[in-house]
């Protein structure tokens, strides 16, 4: 499993945990329960971002290395 994906897991994971424990078990501390809930959005934002930019460039560099393999091939015909 890619580390990005295992590490959106995680955070998801994180969030529902600190979610039961500090909005059902301990009511009191729902205050904490936001912050850590703003923490770990954000987290989730950046990582989701990163993980798609490396797919997406990724992607793109086999695309250019497609074609240079296909310029290689041309010019191997020719020469």
């Amino acid at each position: 499993m890619d580390d990005g994906i295992s590490a959106i897991i995680l955070i998801i994971s994180v969030f529902l945990i600190s979610m039961f424990f500090f909005a059902y078990l301990f009511t009191e501390l729902f205050l904490v329960f936001l912050l850590i809930a703003f923490v770990l959005i954000s987290l989730l934002v950046y990582t989701c971002t990163l993980v798609i930019t490396t797919k997406w460039d990724k992607h793109r560099l086999q695309k250019e290395w497609e074609k240079v393999e296909e310029l290689e091939k041309i010019q191997k015909r020719f020469f």
